[in-house]
């Protein structure tokens, strides 16, 4: 992309918050590039109908697909010089050997502060299926992260490459929805809607001044929402683990963001860069919207469709404990209550238990090995059977007054 980032932004001082303004006016040339030519191949008279043809067009066999497509998967597809394999299954061993503790991360941190960026979170409350079909998001991120994580999953056409470059061109297919559909009513500057504001939050509204969708901050943000965020989760609640897995497990993620089509330049490479750059992002995008507030009580409504109800009161308190008071406020999670104080004990027993695994290879066998089972037994489960596919979004939210 056309940027003034450079390859060496990082190791010179770093992103500053004039960078990252910058980057929300840039996305994904290639994944763009690859919806367009879509477009351009396939009558285009009536997008949604077509954006199902384009989710089916990513499943098919190469010879089949219209060129642009067939051009971006061999060229995103293929892994830069500079991926070393050993680092690259050291950081999913770390993934694999904490995978529970992971997803409870992910469901009461990743996500909460995800939906806490108020410009960002615009896209997930227009794409209909991301902001109503709660259940099936998660499954599909639960899955995506058990495939990246696989033995062999970024070999040579190995499924962690097709899942990621599946994520991206979805990404850039969202992007192309809002950016052309008519049912959006494109305004150049307000601010994101606000619960109880005058401004409707299901009018399809997209502002210039959030940037464009799926842009360089925001998918830099979600990279830190599923690495830094969860390190602090892991210190909060006792987890034992040493500095090098977490530097391994964030360059799994640094494999995964250039696959994803994230710029080089602005990934960080360590976790002090990266804990910095959480820091800036959450200080310029965090803020109080009504989407977030919507998706935040989705998320609310599927713990209390599939926990037990004695655990329903934790979930909010450790959403608390765990994002902090002001971000829970801006979306809308409930008070903290008598539960905050099992947090203490409960971390206590955690740092024991992972203490002795980090120190004994039989214990780190058994744990990687259960986690990952117990994770996909919770995925057969919830998804009856079947394995849940990644699927492009084939319209905006029906609410936004398509007639």
């Amino acid at each position: 992309m056309t940027t003034t980032i450079t390859d060496t932004t990082i190791a010179t001082g770093g992103l500053t918050g004039a960078d990252l303004e910058d980057l929300r006016t840039h996305a994904d040339p290639l994944a763009d590039a690859a919806v367009a030519g879509f477009f351009a191949t396939v009558d285009a008279a009536e997008p949604n109908a077509l954006f199902g043809a384009l989710a089916r067009h990513t499943t098919m066999p190469a010879e089949e697909q219209v060129p642009a497509v067939r051009a971006f998967f061999e060229e995103a597809g293929v892994l830069p010089s500079w991926v070393d394999q050993g680092r690259l299954a050291s950081g999913q061993e770390f993934f694999n050997e904490w995978a529970a503790h992971h997803f409870t991360a992910m469901y009461l941190a990743s996500l909460p502060t995800a939906y806490a960026a108020a410009k960002g979170v615009q896209v997930l409350n227009l794409t209909a299926r991301l902001r109503t079909d709660t259940e099936r998001r998660l499954n599909e991120t639960a899955q995506f992260l058990m495939d990246t994580s696989a033995p062999g999953a970024f070999a040579p056409g190995g499924v962690g490459i097709s899942r990621v470059l599946h994520i991206r061109l979805m990404h850039a297919a969202v992007r192309h929805l809002i950016e052309h559909d008519p049912v959006v009513r494109r305004v150049e500057d307000v601010e994101p809607p606000r619960s109880g504001s005058t401004t409707d939050p299901d009018t399809g509204l997209w502002s210039a001044s959030w940037g464009r969708p799926a842009n360089q901050e925001d998918l830099l943000g979600t990279m830190l929402t599923f690495t830094t965020v969860v390190y602090e989760v892991f210190d909060a609640t006792g987890v034992e683990y040493t500095a090098d897995q977490v530097e391994d497990h964030l360059y799994f993620w640094r494999v995964i963001a250039h696959l994803l089509g994230i710029d080089p330049a602005i990934v960080p490479t360590g976790r002090a860069e990266a804990d910095r750059l959480q820091r800036l992002i959450w200080e310029r995008q965090h803020a109080p919207s009504a989407a977030g507030v919507a998706m935040t009580a989705a998320l609310l409504g599927q713990a209390q469709e599939r926990l037990p109800r004695m655990m329903w009161a934790f979930i909010p308190t450790a959403m608390r404990r765990f994002n902090g008071d002001d971000v829970c406020d801006m979306i809308g999670v409930p008070a903290a209550n008598w539960t905050r104080i099992l947090f203490g004990p409960l971390a206590e027993l955690t740092r024991v238990m992972t203490f002795g695994r980090r120190h004994n290879a039989v214990l780190r066998w058994i744990g990687e090995r259960t986690g990952r089972a117990m994770i996909n037994a919770l995925l057969d489960v919830t998804r009856g059977g079947e394995r849940p596919t990644f699927s492009i979004p084939t319209h905006l939210d029906p609410a936004l007054g398509r007639t």
